[in-house]
């Protein structure tokens, strides 16, 4: 599955761009294994009646890292204008605190492994988003990528099926 995101992400063939795309890839792993020790301890760390408060925690914690990390490399513009502020709210509300609210509480609902396969769906749907919205053409490398990840998801989700019917 790993293979397909990276196939997906553009790493082979003509859908790779920039100037160092493994460079690029590189990177991509590295923020991906933080995401998944983040998820295993926001799961592992999260109960229900707290889920907020975790959230809470992780943006105060990312704001303050930001801050740190805006002034120590050159400076942070802390008075963007209302116009731009307004979008950084919508943005933040919309993409993360309610979008982080919705993945902590299904991720207590469901095995660890199908919630991590699952969310392996993203780099799918942001080629898909690309196909239909940005008129895109996909590389045959990436819906290539795309299909070993949903091949992934689908053998990850049937298996945890067939188990939880075994197991009644």
């Amino acid at each position: 599955m790993l293979l397909g995101v990276a196939l997906s992400a553009g790493i082979a063939g003509e859908g790779a761009s920039g100037t160092a795309p493994m460079v690029g890839a590189l990177h991509a792993a590295a923020a991906a294994g933080c995401y998944s020790g983040y998820l295993f301890l926001l799961r592992r760390h999260t109960s229900e009646e707290h889920s907020m408060g975790a959230v809470r925690d992780v943006s105060v914690s990312a704001a303050l890292v930001g801050l740190i990390g805006g002034l120590a490399w050159g400076g942070i513009e802390l008075t963007p204008g209302w116009e731009s502020f307004g979008w950084l709210v919508a943005l933040a509300l919309i993409g993360q605190v309610i979008g982080w609210l919705l993945v902590a509480a299904a991720l207590r609902a469901l095995p660890s492994h199908v919630g991590s396969t699952l969310l392996l769906l993203q780099p799918v749907g942001a080629v898909a988003i690309g196909l239909v919205f940005l008129s895109e053409r996909p590389s045959p490398a990436q819906f290539a990528g795309c299909t070993l990840v949903l091949g992934g998801v689908a053998a990850i989700s049937l298996t945890a099926t067939r188990r939880t019917a075994s197991a009644r």
